[in-house]
């Protein structure tokens, strides 16, 4: 999905409001999306990936650690990607396990991030056709959580 389609999609947030699309977060942030609660903590970042750089996925979860610990927040960080055949959500949820891992070792044993999901594009966008809340039991259902690959 390209990044427009991506923006313009009706997210859906009813518990929470959305914070940006596709503008700084925070100095030198620049995420596809982000969620906050009433009280205006980020709950949920979300970036799109068209390419399948692994670099990019791995860039995505450093960012956003960095942002959630710079703001002493506990976000999920939601990956949506394209599938291709070389690249599978399955291979990228692999593929940012140990990094995950490393992290949390290198800052004794947690990360801010709360969780770290990764989606396809297709899943996602039939999650917003199907009306269900980010984040919902039935989202992750659709979703690969890294500590699960």
């Amino acid at each position: 999905m390209k990044d427009s389609e991506f923006k313009q999609l009706e997210h859906r947030t009813p518990a929470y409001h959305i914070a940006v699309i596709g503008r700084e977060a925070a100095r030198g942030y620049k995420p596809d999306l982000t969620v906050k609660n009433r009280r205006g903590q980020i709950v949920f970042i979300v970036e799109s990936e068209q390419k399948t750089d692994r670099k990019a996925f791995l860039g995505d979860l450093v960012k956003a650690e960095k942002f959630a610990e710079g703001k002493r927040w506990h976000p999920v960080l939601i990956i949506v990607m394209q599938p291709l055949p070389n690249t599978t959500v399955p291979q990228i949820a692999r593929h940012l396990a140990p990094y995950a891992a490393w992290l949390r070792r290198l800052k004794g044993g947690s990360l801010h991030l709360s969780e770290i999901l990764v989606i396809s594009d297709d899943n996602y966008q039939h999650s917003v056709q199907a009306n269900e809340e980010l984040g919902s039991p039935q989202f992750r259902a659709r979703a690969i959580r890294i500590s699960d690959a």
